[in-house]
């Protein structure tokens, strides 16, 4: 006859106990993973804001010494290419826009390229993160006219942006055919709706930084009419 050691156990599972232990591990995960999207969303919109702050500083600098903004890069591509026009190939809102300065990262104005770039937009367009730069508020002196911004930021007054995210929603875009998104995160509407994927950091002419939507800024700029999406 085999006997057991003395004090040894069985400690196989049953089916009904792993099937418990399935069905806890089930529910664990379905309030972590909502939990850590938001926590992600939360640390890609801080990581944005600190690059747009970062930005401030160095146009703010710059303009301290030249008496003025530098123009924006009109062509996208790792060189600056201030006061150019490049249509449908612009740094910004999937080359519809023009991008944030090169040239502050050329003069030390800024470490490293890093604060040009949302870091949301830049993991979720790899491969095309040079059209994802930041746009930049300076269209009055190098693209024919103001398209949506100050007429020109280095006399405009008042409050207005002088960079964010992305600002021209897709159907606007000169490429609608990439159903490219606002990179953080949904607004809750006063009757309780929800605009999804709408919102994006905004870096304004007194240097703050705030969380805009993004879609409405755009057709309230242009006087077009604003209806919140619904979630698809």
């Amino acid at each position: 006859m085999n006997k057991k050691k003395f004090g040894k156990q069985d400690s196989a599972f049953t089916l009904i106990e792993l099937l418990i232990v399935v069905a806890i591990l089930s529910i664990l995960s379905l309030i972590a993973v909502p939990n850590f999207q938001r926590a992600a969303i939360r640390a890609n919109r801080a990581a944005c804001a600190s690059n747009l702050k970062a930005l401030g500083s160095g146009l703010a600098v710059y303009k301290v010494d030249y008496n003025r903004f530098p123009l924006a890069d009109g062509r996208a591509g790792l060189e600056p290419s201030p006061g150019e026009t490049d249509l449908g190939n612009g740094p910004a809102a999937n080359g519809s826009w023009d991008g944030a300065p090169r040239i502050l990262t050329t003069l030390h104005y800024l470490s490293s390229d890093k604060a040009l770039f949302c870091p949301t937009l830049k993991k979720t367009y790899r491969g095309r993160e040079q059209r994802f730069r930041y746009a930049y508020n300076s269209s009055a002196s190098d693209t024919f006219g103001p398209s949506g911004g100050a007429n020109n930021i280095d006399r405009e007054s008042g409050d207005f942006w002088i960079a964010r995210c992305v600002f021209v929603p897709p159907d606007r875009s000169f490429h609608p055919e990439f159903e490219h998104v606002y990179p953080h995160g949904d607004e809750q509407l006063p009757d309780g709706r929800i605009d999804h994927a709408c919102m994006e950091n905004v870096l304004f002419s007194d240097m703050r930084v705030n969380l805009r939507n993004g879609r409405r800024d755009f057709h309230e700029s242009f006087g077009l009419p604003y209806h919140p999406r619904k979630k698809k």
